[in-house]
């Protein structure tokens, strides 16, 4: 059986009915107390979503710092051999390895002047220099070559130094651990500051940097470990990289990497990334559900003319695309002016920190390790901060416009 040629458009101006009718009764509301309610809708969807993607933009651009300032500088993946002397095998290069150089690892303390700070001893040979850009670009004092062009050079974090009062040129004890017996007895190595860094992590307080030669000379092996440190295209796709490597790699050769020490504190992150998304889009649900009362509130103020236009051969679809249509430009408009003060916001979010430190009189970034905070906003976030949005909306708007379809026109006349 085919359908009449007429269809298609009948649909389509019935479509067009509801839309136009919803837009106009929206506009046209007489009650002040129900256009109030609107507009506290409107200004509470747009609060809401506002505060939405700020909140997560800030914490986009805390996990991105993360990544650059963390795992652009410890070790991605270190291979340790059953012989501290054993040479690394060819690796295939599909493996996702940007750089490979020889790397010492050990845990020490740094003294001077009566102070005293446990740090992580990394030696570093020409090719490891080379390849980690983010110490390279963050010295403050000095250059990491001179742990190669010097020997008995060491580098720390500036906020290290300043601590224990040295400066460059400064004399500096290193103290390491070496297994005696059932103990383990300290063994005291001096070095010269030659240089700080910066780099606005934790790792400014407990790195310290040598030459990989000068761990080699000073037989440091008993005191840490010797292996090959691996750099990254994406340290964040790992998986695969270990899984080539342990294919390619002899059984007994140890491969570590950097979620070993870092892993908790990025499933962290993403943890309270989730959960401030869940706990600020409640904030949007309350926002949302006030379109329930606004809508409500218009089908009791336009229940005569809803009971007309059914008397008239208005069915309920029509009545219920008609509140619908009402409910979600009150949506759509919110969710709007809510996207567009958001990305605002975030685009100038230390200037808004800033500015709200000085209506308050209070420091909110005090012993903080970033200058101004980051923020990266993503598209993806904010389509699905909207999507999320207008689904609640669209829940909230559908039981006053289900009520204003079922509405009896005789019921609501006599009650009009």
């Amino acid at each position: 059986m085919s359908l009449p040629a007429s269809l298609p458009a009948s649909l389509a101006l019935a479509h067009f009915t509801s839309v136009w009718m919803g837009w106009r009764y929206l506009l046209s509301q007489r009650g002040e107390y129900a256009a109030f309610i609107s507009w506290v809708s409107v200004i509470g969807l747009a609060l809401g979503v506002a505060v939405l993607i700020v909140v997560i933009s800030v914490m986009n651009g805390f996990d991105q710092e993360l990544r650059s300032r963390i795992l652009g500088t410890v070790p991605h993946i270190v291979i340790l051999a059953p012989d501290q002397n054993a040479a690394l095998p060819e690796l295939d290069a599909d493996v996702g390895v940007r750089a490979v150089f020889p790397f010492f690892e050990a845990d020490g303390m740094v003294a001077r002047n009566g102070g005293v700070n446990a740090v992580a001893v990394y030696g570093l040979d020409a090719r490891g220099i080379a390849a980690l850009d983010v110490l390279r670009d963050n010295m403050r004092q000095g250059s990491l070559q001179a742990l190669v062009d010097t020997p008995g050079s060491l580098i720390m974090g500036a906020p290290l130094a300043r601590y224990l009062g040295l400066f460059q040129g400064d004399s500096v004890n290193l103290v390491l651990t070496a297994p005696a017996g059932n103990t383990i007895k300290p063994r005291i190595e001096r070095f010269q500051l030659a240089g700080t860094f910066e780099i606005g992590a934790e790792l400014d307080y407990g790195l310290a940097l040598i030459g990989y030669a000068d761990a080699r000379q000073r037989g440091l092996a008993a005191t840490g470990r010797f292996g090959t440190r691996l750099l990254l295209v994406d340290p964040l796709v790992i998986d695969p990289t270990v899984a080539a490597l342990r294919a390619q790699l002899p059984a007994e050769w140890q491969i570590v990497d950097w979620r070993a020490d870092f892993g908790e504190l990025f499933r962290a992150v993403r943890l309270e990334k989730a959960m401030m998304f869940l706990l600020l889009l409640l904030i949007v649900a309350v926002a949302a559900f006030n379109i329930v009362s606004a809508q409500t509130m218009l089908v009791h103020e336009r229940r005569a003319d809803i009971a007309i236009l059914r008397t008239m051969g208005a069915s309920g679809g029509l009545i219920l695309r008609m509140v619908l249509v009402q409910g979600l430009s009150v949506a759509t408009l919110g969710i709007g002016l809510g996207v567009a003060l958001g990305v605002a916001l975030a685009y100038r979010v230390t200037e808004t920190v800033a500015a709200l430190e000085q209506l308050f009189g209070a420091r909110l970034l005090d012993a903080f390790y970033l200058d101004e905070l980051p923020a990266l906003i993503m598209v993806s976030d904010i389509v699905t901060i909207s999507a999320m949005s207008l689904a609640l909306c669209f829940v909230s708007a559908l039981l006053p416009a289900r009520r204003a379809a079922a509405l009896h026109p005789a019921d609501a006349l006599h009650g009009g």
